[in-house]
C-alpha cells in the first residue's frame, strides 16, 4: 500500500513544481544572435558558405558554415569554431562538423531533404546542434540550410 502513496506524492510534487516527472528537463539553449552584414564585413566572413536559419528564429542566419570554419554570434561577439577532421561536405565547400575549445557544431541536412534552388541559393531542410566544451548539448534546432556561392 505504500508504493501507490509514494507514486502519488511524486506526481503531486511534480505538479507543484510545474514539471511533469516523466518529462525530460529542457536543454539549456545558447542565445544565438543573427550574423548580420556588419558582422560579415568587420570579421571578413566572405566566401562561399552555408547559413543556418532556425525555423522559430526569424529570417537571420545564426550559424555560418564555411570551408575552414563555423561561425556563430553570442553576446554581440562573433565566435569562430575550427573545421573538425570528421564530417561530410555540404554544398559550396561547407562541412557538417566543426569543433573547437569552446563549442562543437554539427550541421546536417534532414534525412530525405531534397535541395531546392532559389536563384543562386541551394536550400535544404536541416538541423543544427551545438555542444559546449564538456560535450553537453547547448543548442538544438531545425531550420533551413541556405548555401550560396561567394
Amino acid at each position: 500500500m505504500r508504493r501507490p502513496v509514494m507514486a502519488m506524492m511524486v506526481l503531486a510534487l511534480g505538479a507543484c513544481s510545474g514539471q511533469n516527472p516523466t518529462q525530460k528537463p529542457s536543454m539549456p539553449q545558447l542565445a544565438l544572435q543573427p550574423i548580420l552584414y556588419p558582422d560579415m564585413t568587420q570579421n571578413k566572413l566572405y566566401g562561399p558558405a552555408c547559413n543556418f536559419v532556425a525555423a522559430n528564429g526569424g529570417m537571420g542566419a545564426v550559424f555560418l558554415a564555411q570551408a575552414d570554419r563555423g561561425i556563430l554570434k553570442l553576446d554581440d561577439h562573433v565566435v569562430i569554431i575550427p573545421l573538425a577532421s570528421d564530417g561530410a561536405t555540404l554544398p559550396q565547400g561547407a562541412h557538417t562538423h566543426y569543433a573547437g575549445p569552446l563549442y562543437a557544431a554539427t550541421l546536417r541536412p534532414a534525412p530525405g531533404s531534397a535541395p531546392k534552388a532559389r536563384g543562386a541559393l541551394i536550400i535544404l531542410r536541416g538541423h543544427l546542434s551545438i555542444t559546449d566544451a564538456k560535450a553537453q548539448p547547448v543548442y538544438d534546432a531545425d531550420g533551413d540550410i541556405q548555401c550560396r556561392p561567394s
